[in-house]
């Protein structure tokens, strides 16, 4: 598979990427080596049929979407969507739309998506907020608050620094940590233990 290595060359003085390379349909990886400014930013979506690697932040102006990872030495902020297989940031995800991966999702800050967050396991050094559900196959950590205007949904156990808002259920096995300020907490362990 090809990959696609951008350096600070391809990178303008405002910091855009501005190479020959269109990658709004890129058949491969894209690695970013942001050099010493410490993130790129794209005026088109990111689509990578490999994985997307950047040292730096990476802010997007339309969607990012990898069939494989998406990992980011610092923030990774889009203007619509975000979708990999895995996604790893060193900062904060931001997303104008859905944030989903078939793996995991984890931020040493926080994560905040306009629509729906889904993936197999999610862990946030921040609050994690979501404009639509939130929903993990696996545990949900969170090192602020969550908080979803929809319903939270966990196959494992939700841990929360603070309190959990959802117009919804919120829906886990155990809740290790945190209350449930809005919403009904359902925990599926006591459930089982009943039947």
């Amino acid at each position: 598979m090809t990959t696609l290595k951008i350096t600070i060359a391809d990178i303008d003085d405002l910091g855009y990427y501005n190479g020959p390379v269109d990658l709004a349909n890129f058949d491969g990886n894209i690695e970013i080596d942001t050099g010493g400014r410490g993130w790129c930013r794209f005026k088109t979506s990111v689509n990578a049929s490999g994985y997307i690697k950047s040292s730096g932040s990476l802010y997007v102006d339309g969607y990012i979407d990898s069939v494989g990872y998406i990992k980011s030495g610092g923030d990774i902020k889009s203007c619509d969507f975000i979708n990999a297989g895995d996604i790893n940031s060193s900062g904060n995800i931001v997303s104008g739309g859905d944030i989903k991966s078939g793996g995991y999702i984890y931020s040493v800050g926080y994560i905040d998506s306009g629509g729906d967050i889904k993936a197999g396991y999610i862990n946030s050094g921040g609050y994690i907020y979501s404009g639509g559900y939130i929903k993990s196959f696996g545990d949900i950590k969170s090192g602020g608050y969550i908080y979803s205007v929809d319903f939270i949904k966990s196959g494992g156990d939700i841990y929360s620094r603070s309190d959990i808002y959802s117009v919804g259920l919120v829906t886990c096995k155990k809740l290790l940590n945190g209350k449930v300020a809005s919403g009904e907490l359902v925990e599926t362990t006591l459930v089982d233990q009943a039947c």
